[in-house]
């Protein structure tokens, strides 16, 4: 899975134009956006060189108000193509800019170039201004939710798809492990199973996986984690997914009650695409282990059955 764009708790938006006073005029024009849409951060640059150093340096800026002419009478527009063709960012909503109309077309222009709005600055109120921001940072918010939602689906229905009934549980719930961490990058997450197979007693899976390379550190988080999850469980914890004790919970019950146990992630707050990608590969690995734990089930009965046929 590709790295995604983490979300920052801020709005970034990037002004670029040669004009110092259009970069003042701008930020004051935009400021009621943080009443509005909470923190909102401003990133300048005078050139179209420093337009694309800002993009990299900062992945998660929503929309670029981009002026045509900077350092020569296209730049904006070779940004443009830029942006999309060589930095592969089709996210960022890019508003163009332009005091000089006639060395970029407006319909010329939408038609040529995959940009998201024209605004001619002599034709451009504040309010105008505002307007196209708002919907444009509103649009690029949606856009990087689908991406996640479409990753973190790819991410879970492909560990289903490995997820074989022939499989070892203890590789499986590994599988499951890696998975969680591809969605959610944490410091820890860990598994915990209890399982009641046929013909033995109960088996007892604890399971934990960090990115972090101190096998003693996490093993010590881990067994911490674990105590207050416990904790939290028998002072009456929701018997659904939620935010738990530094972390989010979510809770695993096998059909025909085989087995029961938790997933947890610690130390992040997923979000909400997060979340629900988390709750959707618990449940297919309830399904993968329970199909593991019936055909071994049904294999042993078969097997007492043509013992005793061979008696």
């Amino acid at each position: 899975m590709k790295p995604l764009i983490q979300w920052s708790g801020r709005h970034r938006i990037l002004i670029a134009d040669d004009e110092p006073d259009i970069h003042a005029v701008t930020r004051l024009s935009l400021k009621p956006l943080s009443r509005k849409l909470g923190p909102t951060e401003f990133v300048s640059a005078a050139s179209g060189k420093e337009t694309l150093a800002l993009l990299q340096q900062y992945p998660d800026i929503g929309v670029v108000l981009l002026d045509v002419v900077m350092e020569t009478d296209t730049a904006g527009l070779e940004v443009c193509r830029s942006i999309r063709e060589e930095l592969g960012n089709h996210l960022v909503r890019i508003l163009l800019r332009t005091g000089q109309p006639g060395v970029a077309p407006e319909q010329q222009t939408i038609d040529s170039y995959d940009i998201d709005g024209y605004l001619a600055k002599t034709e451009t109120s504040s309010s105008r201004l505002y307007t196209a921001v708002r919907c444009a940072l509103k649009s690029y918010q949606e856009l990087v939710n689908l991406e996640r939602h479409s990753a973190y689906l790819t991410a879970a229905h492909d560990c289903a798809m490995s997820l074989g009934a022939d499989t070892d549980v203890e590789m499986m719930l590994e599988s499951i492990l890696q998975t969680v961490l591809r969605i959610c990058p944490a410091p820890l997450a860990m598994l915990e199973l209890e399982t009641f197979e046929h013909g033995d007693g109960p088996r007892h899976l604890q399971l934990h996986l960090s990115p972090e390379g101190n096998a003693d550190q996490a093993r010590f988080a881990a067994e911490a984690a674990r105590v207050r999850v416990q904790r939290a469980l028998a002072a009456g914890a929701p018997p659904l997914p939620a935010l738990l004790e530094n972390g989010f919970f979510v809770p695993l019950s096998l059909h025909r009650e085989l087995g029961h146990g938790w997933l947890f992630v610690e130390g992040i707050t997923p979000d909400e695409p997060a979340r629900q990608a988390l709750t959707l590969l618990a449940g297919h690995a309830q399904n993968a282990v329970y199909s593991s734990l019936a055909l071994s089930a049904s294999r042993e009965r078969k097997a007492l059955v043509f013992e005793a046929a061979n008696i």
